[in-house]
């Protein structure tokens, strides 16, 4: 995977600019150049923290998953192999952050099957939360309620197949059988007892709290990023219902980091929710918000990484490789 990492970043980073350049041209460069100028670049700043502040909140999360599968970390370790994982960001539905059981193996001879399940049960605690923010945040437009009730049974789906004992048993039987994972049935059957240790019902409510704190943190980033163009009053339940869904839809098509997706609805939906929004602006917000959370990510996790690497270095005993 690590040898993988530079050819996915290049990738995803070309695929960034084609994305953010067919933006630009849609939108009309000089109109996006004149929205930037008059842009208070603080609140980019301040955008940037919050996006870090959800971080430390998901950090909190990742900590009580690993205690729970009882892999031993010092907190300072813990941290950086948890940053890491950020560089994959910009895989297909963050699936890539599996990274961090191949860290955890490297280093601490932990199988891979044994802590994967903390990246699938991170993600499902995700989009539980994403999903409740879409919905908490639909309620500021007419028969909002309907979106609240259709994402709780969502959510409610999504609990069942992962946290019930005998629906994942069964899952995992029927992937057990596929060809491709019909010589790994035993690592596929570890998985899914892991996560149902970290997905049952009972263990739910505070990892998912945190991931809607964190993710909240997110939502209020872009509202302050759009609210500091000048001209625009923008409603954060609004832009919690922008950003949430678009954050889910990126995910689900699995593209790399959602690239294309995410900006696209956050553009359209920028452009046709809040009143009296410029083109320009509904653009420029998402170059900006997608700066301060999927690519400020990835420079996180590049530099947690070369900091683990040169940990192991000076820990190495003198002339071993």
């Amino acid at each position: 995977m690590l040898r993988n990492l530079r050819r996915n970043l290049v990738l995803a980073v070309v695929l960034g600019v084609v994305v953010y350049a067919g933006l630009a041209v849609s939108t009309d460069v000089g109109s996006l150049g004149d929205e930037l100028r008059t842009f208070p670049w603080w609140a980019l700043g301040a955008a940037l923290g919050l996006a870090f502040a959800n971080y430390l909140v998901r950090f909190g999360k990742w900590e009580i998953y690993r205690r729970q599968l009882g892999i031993r970390l010092g907190p300072g370790e813990s941290f950086g192999i948890f940053l890491a994982g950020f560089v994959m960001s910009v895989t297909p539905a963050k699936v890539g952050e599996v990274l961090k059981s191949f860290l955890l193996r490297e280093r601490h001879g932990v199988p891979i099957a044994t802590s994967a399940p903390i990246v699938l049960a991170e993600r499902l605690t995700d989009l539980i939360a994403l999903i409740g923010l879409a919905a908490v945040g639909a309620l500021s437009f007419r028969r909002g309620a309907w979106v609240l009730v259709a994402g709780g049974a969502l959510v409610a789906g999504l609990v069942v197949v992962v946290g019930v004992r005998a629906v994942g048993e069964r899952l995992a039987r029927l992937l057990g059988r596929l060809p491709v994972l019909r010589r790994k049935a035993e690592a596929v059957h570890e998985l899914f007892r892991s996560a149902h240790v970290l997905c049952r019902p009972a263990s739910l409510p505070v990892p998912v709290l945190l991931s809607v704190a964190g993710w909240f943190c997110e939502c209020v980033a872009m509202w302050v990023v759009l609210d500091a163009f000048p001209g625009v009053d923008a409603d954060l339940g609004t832009v919690t219902f922008i950003y949430s869904l678009s954050t889910v839809a990126g995910a689900l098509a699995m593209m790399p980091g959602g690239l294309g997706v995410t900006e696209g609805g956050l553009t359209g939906l920028v452009v046709l929710l809040v009143p009296a929004v410029r083109p320009g602006v509904a653009s420029a917000t998402t170059i900006l918000i997608r700066f301060a959370t999927l690519w400020f990510a990835v420079i996180v996790g590049l530099v947690a990484l070369a900091a683990l690497g040169r940990r192991r270095a000076a820990a190495a005993p003198e002339g071993r490789p």
